[in-house]
């Protein structure tokens, strides 16, 4: 092949390489949309095919069910109602509750061995349900009465206060978490409903591999086959933690 078509195919095949390395890299961590819900690294869409790798976080995929964003825990479905990328926050709203014109919650928030923590913003309530013995002073909640038995709800830690053994005289004790800035704590009574229905907020934290990933201006993947995590560069390389050159 004569000289100068030679580098001209060399060029070519340069170039094309560059162009499919990158869009690979811009494609794997593409952000997408589920209603108003905007959602980009490390936040991931779960789809109804099997992934073979995707950029993100394991627990932070996300399922569009009727525009709306789900996020599944191994207790608890939650749906999801605004992503703060800056604050690294999101705001969860409990499924069972939303369409209950008396919300009456069934479990506690947990959080355990997830890389989530409550906020800062938020505030537990305590829920006492169906007590059969009660003091007359406490104001209980008129909606979630059943025959004789009473439901109550207090700031987490203030029902201790009275000295009254609400766990022995009822069947029930959840904590509740809401955003502090949705309720008037003098009329738990008449706010609680709303509060719940506005959800919480959780803080996320990064695993140690994805901070260096991230750090160094990569993106982190994860092989659900092998459970292992591996660092996507912008320039197209996958490296296992960092994309600084001379490092892994």
């Amino acid at each position: 092949m004569p000289k100068p078509y030679y580098s001209l195919f060399a060029v070519f095949i340069i170039v094309s390489c560059h162009a499919q390395t990158y869009s690979t890299t811009s494609t794997a961590c593409a952000p997408s949309k589920c209603g108003t819900i905007s959602i980009s690294y490390p936040f991931w869409k779960k789809s109804s095919t099997n992934v073979v790798e995707f950029c993100g976080y394991p627990e932070f995929g996300l399922e569009c069910l009727d525009d709306h964003a789900i996020i599944r825990f191994p207790t608890d479905t939650y749906r999801v109602s605004e992503i703060n990328y800056d604050d690294h926050s999101i705001t969860l709203l409990d499924i069972d509750i939303l369409e209950q014109p008396c919300p009456r919650a069934r479990h506690n928030v947990s959080l355990q061995n997830l890389p989530f923590s409550l906020s800062s913003l938020d505030l537990n309530l305590s829920f006492y349900f169906n007590c059969s013995s009660y003091p007359s002073s406490v104001e209980h909640i008129v909606c979630l009465q059943h025959d004789k038995n009473q439901s109550y709800v207090f700031v987490a830690g203030e029902e201790v206060k009275n000295g009254y053994g609400w766990v022995r005289e009822c069947e029930e004790h959840v904590v509740v978490t809401v955003k502090e800035e949705e309720i008037d704590v003098s009329n738990l009574i008449s706010d609680f409903g709303d509060a719940m229905k506005k959800g919480f907020v959780v803080d996320w934290r990064r695993g140690e591999d994805c901070a260096v990933c991230e750090e160094s201006g990569g993106y982190c993947l994860f092989d659900p086959s092998t459970k292992q995590s591996s660092c996507l560069c912008r320039d197209g390389r996958t490296v296992a933690k960092s994309c600084r050159k001379g490092t892994l």
